[in-house]
């Protein structure tokens, strides 16, 4: 009799469409897979339990909770051979399959594929696999230029590709059609700010926000139009039959809601407005995100800045608390270092690689958001939705060719405004506890136990019942394999201030306790 092989079934599928049925996708592959086992019995081949599933995640991206469980038990042994129902559902990339095929070596892990026969352990199928992933990974690229391709050419024929329509306007059969009651809303709109000439008195006047009904039958939107909306509609060309797509105008695609006249009247006062910031010392400079930024009560957050000593603190500052007009929102100061840092951490992995490919990461964040919205326990952030990967999470109900992403944020309060020591965001020191992270690690746990006990289904169940987006959930959820006493640290303040929440969840979490050590140290000593 054959030794026995330990053989680890791996599944995946790139969308969530059908996973809520009794017998999806996963589950199909999973049947086929325990059945080549099955018939390998005699060899000495043993399906292993543990379920290594992906549902939902892109096999472009190493990114996916079950991949990365799997390479853990292969690095600490407890795996022998990797089946797969076909060699696509590992990795769509050339470049990751190296690396996965070179963990496999080292470990002596064999790979197979249910409907295609290759042996890792020989070059000849080592060159089989490459080719064919070399073509399953075309075949991905070519698949994205595709569906760039059809909804550039979908605007150039003013068809709408999803979304909310603007102000005056609904969807019929997929063009814009003039709503007739809106289309005097928004010429009154027009013609009051060429009679103000400002847009902060007219959002003090109150504009009233559309209401539409959305894909789930549900209505949405309302309330009132905050400043940064109501720049984004006199800014908007399909006022005047035009449809905008990236750089390009395609004129005369629908109605037009305003004359020539009034349109170009109200381009030129918004080019020779001022910006009316109050000018002094206090206002900073180089401000990455100026003029996106609001408090939950839509008062615009004015970059500033102050001198302690050699150290220069940067800021954003409601404007109603800066010039004491008007009632500020929940959150109306914030270190303009973290909350930067933090946007770009939690954005950068839904950004789509073909938006401003050449910019740095920053650049190409900045340059998609519309606005950020900030309260105490989240951050509203509306950007380009073409700048979104097409699996990101994100409310595509929203504004107008913006998409919508909520963030929960969990910053720490200090003097009656939420920062982080420092300029750039240092985190707590020595002897002092996070609260941040023992909520973070305490929920990890939590949620760990639950999935365990099978209290809840996956990780996209657990964030629907919080309220979060998977990604932030899947990034969390690994801190309950923390070391113990890692973890034992952390609930008594013991750790480094350079260890916190975002810096733990910024990269995948190592299983291997000893990598997890390495990485604390790393976190400590860049901020001693």
């Amino acid at each position: 009799m054959s030794s026995r092989l330990r053989c680890a079934i791996y599944t995946r599928k790139s969308s969530e469409e059908g996973l809520e049925q009794n017998f999806n996708s996963l589950h199909a592959q999973r049947e086929a897979c325990e059945a080549y086992i099955l018939s390998q019995t005699g060899e000495g081949w043993s399906a292993m339990k543990a379920a290594y599933d992906d549902g939902g995640y892109s096999g472009g991206s190493m990114e996916r909770p079950g991949l990365k469980q799997l390479m853990t038990d292969i690095t600490h042994g407890l795996v022998d051979i990797v089946v797969v129902y076909k060699v696509d559902r590992l990795t769509r990339s050339l470049a990751d399959f190296a690396k996965i095929v070179e963990l496999f070596d080292a470990k002596g892990v064999s790979f197979v594929s249910v409907t295609q026969a290759f042996n890792t352990t020989s070059s000849m199928g080592r060159l089989t696999l490459n080719v064919l992933l070399s073509f399953a990974q075309f075949e991905r690229e070519v698949t994205g230029e595709r569906i760039r391709d059809k909804v550039a050419a979908s605007k150039a024929k003013g068809l709408r590709m999803g979304g909310q329509p603007p102000l005056g306007y609904d969807i019929v059969e997929g063009r814009l059609a003039i709503h007739a009651d809106e289309a005097t809303r928004v010429r009154a709109i027009f013609q009051r700010y060429l009679e103000l000439g400002s847009i902060h008195a007219l959002e003090q006047e109150g504009v009233p926000a559309k209401r539409w009904v959305n894909k789930a039958g549900r209505e949405a939107g309302g309330g009132l139009m905050s400043r940064g909306a109501l720049n984004y509609l006199l800014r908007n060309p399909a006022y005047r039959g035009i449809t905008r797509h990236k750089e390009k105008l395609y004129p005369g695609t629908h109605p037009a809601i305003l004359d020539e006249n009034v349109w170009d009247a109200a381009q030129a006062k918004l080019d020779a407005a001022p910006s009316h910031q109050p000018s002094g010392k206090l206002i900073g400079g180089g401000a990455l995100l100026a003029g996106k930024v609001f408090d939950d009560r839509q008062n615009p957050m004015v970059a500033v800045h102050t001198k302690r000593g050699a150290k220069r603190y940067r800021y954003y500052l409601s404007r109603a608390r800066l010039t004491r007009t008007g009632e500020a929102g929940s959150l109306p100061r914030i270190s303009a270092g973290m909350l930067e840092q933090f946007l770009a951490e939690e954005l950068a992995p839904l950004m789509s690689p073909a938006w401003r490919p050449e910019a740095e990461e920053f650049e190409r964040i900045s340059a998609a958001l519309a606005t950020v919205t900030l309260s105490e326990d989240q951050i509203l952030a509306r950007l380009c939705e073409e700048a979104l990967r097409p699996d990101a999470a994100a409310d595509r109900d929203a504004m107008d060719g913006l998409c919508a992403v909520r963030l929960p944020f969990q910053p720490r309060r200090r003097q009656g405004a939420l920062i982080l020591d420092g300029e750039a965001g240092a985190a707590p020191r020595p002897g002092k506890m996070d609260r941040a992270l023992v909520r973070g690690l305490v929920l990890a746990k939590t949620w760990s136990r639950q999935l365990e006990a099978g209290e809840v289904a996956s990780i996209k169940a657990i964030a629907a019942r919080e309220g979060l987006c998977n990604h932030y959930t899947s990034r969390l959820l690994p801190l309950a394999y923390l070391a113990p006493d890692l973890a034992d640290d952390i609930l008594n303040g013991r750790q480094h201030r350079g260890v916190t929440l975002a810096a733990l969840t910024a990269q995948p979490l190592p299983m291997e306790w000893g990598a997890q050590r390495d990485l604390v140290n790393r976190l400590g000593g860049a901020v001693a």
